[in-house]
């Protein structure tokens, strides 16, 4: 698990005066890349890492840092690697800022400049109007990805009615996206992905789980995410707007590259002619009718859609007009 591969590598560092990427990430058995982005990890943990090219060059601890982990419990450990945000959820908040404070002190040099900096910056990770999710099989589930044992959840997919599906997992990794918790695991040693707000029921089981050789939880996180976004954005559209409106169909359409589309795009008549790959038609009407001056050319169903809409709020909204009214069913008793 990456916590285990963090630990070993700090604990590493600390030992040696010096290695390399390529040197952990054999001993390891994962990438370079996954080894940098470790390092970064231990660079926002408040570690010390310097890393250098070149023939004298390699990753290291700045000399006369004293690592700090002989003098923390598990839970502490554990919730230092996780982050503030996922300790939270997983009940290890107190456990994050005792180890932080642990890391803090550990140089009196480095309180200096980090205790003012938690004084200026903040990093929220929840979402506008929303509550944060706190999915009630949070508990089990981190109890099962943490000891490596298999899982039993009862989930319910998106959009179904039915009572939920029963699986047999071998848990890989929790993910929390935003305030979102997701838990990626193996069934029948196929990789997948569940969102935890849909887990209605879970149980631990004793026998260890099956986890694939030189898996990275970050990197198939990264490729699945890149894969999702593909799957949905498959609907072309071409479309013309105003420069002015450039902000308002960014904020319409999110996770479509708007500034590399305007970047690539030609003008006619003081318009930008665009070609977007967006998700379905319902949605892609839904959200560009939000934007100020847009004008779809293609394709054609979408543009008849637009037009339906569009002759509806006018017949809802005409000038001197009645507002519809409630059927008698939607009325209250006297």
């Amino acid at each position: 698990m990456r916590s285990s591969r963090l630990l070993a590598i700090l604990m590493e560092l600390t030992r040696l005066p010096r290695t390399t990427v390529a040197t952990l990430a054999e001993r390891y058995g994962v990438s370079s890349r996954t080894i940098q982005r470790d390092i970064s990890v231990l660079h926002e943990m408040g570690v010390p890492v310097w890393t250098r090219t070149g023939p004298a060059g390699g990753v290291g601890l700045v000399e006369g840092w004293r690592s700090p982990i002989t003098g923390m419990t598990a839970p502490e450990l554990q919730a230092l690697i996780i982050g503030e945000a996922g300790a939270r959820g997983l009940g290890l908040h107190t456990d994050f800022e005792t180890a932080r404070l642990k890391m803090l002190t550990t140089n009196a040099a480095q309180v200096e400049t980090v205790e003012p900096a938690q004084e200026r910056f903040l990093i929220d990770n929840e979402r506008w109007f929303a509550e944060p999710e706190h999915p009630a099989a949070l508990p089990e589930v981190a109890r099962a990805v943490w000891s490596g044992r298999r899982l039993t959840i009862d989930y319910r997919r998106p959009g179904r009615e039915q009572a939920p599906r029963r699986r047999l997992l071998d848990p890989l990794g929790l993910v929390l996206k935003t305030d979102s918790w997701y838990l990626v695991a193996a069934h029948r040693r196929s990789l997948r992905t569940y969102r935890l707000s849909r887990v209605r029921s879970a149980v631990v089981h004793e026998e260890e789980a099956w986890r694939p050789t030189g898996f990275s939880l970050a990197e198939h996180w990264a490729d699945s995410r890149a894969a999702f976004e593909a799957s949905i954005h498959t609907v072309p559209v071409r479309l013309s707007i105003e420069m002015t409106s450039v902000d308002a169909l960014r904020d319409a359409v999110p996770g479509v590259d708007v500034d590399a589309a305007v970047a690539s795009a030609g003008t006619e008549s003081g318009r930008v002619q665009l070609e977007l790959l967006m998700e379905s038609l319902e949605i892609a009407a839904a959200q560009l009718l939000t934007v100020p001056g847009v004008a779809v050319e293609e394709p054609a169903e979408l543009r008849r859609r637009l037009f339906e809409r569009g002759q509806d709020l006018v017949a809802r909204h005409r000038p001197g007009g009645s507002p519809p009214q409630a059927s008698a069913g939607g009325r209250r008793g006297a």
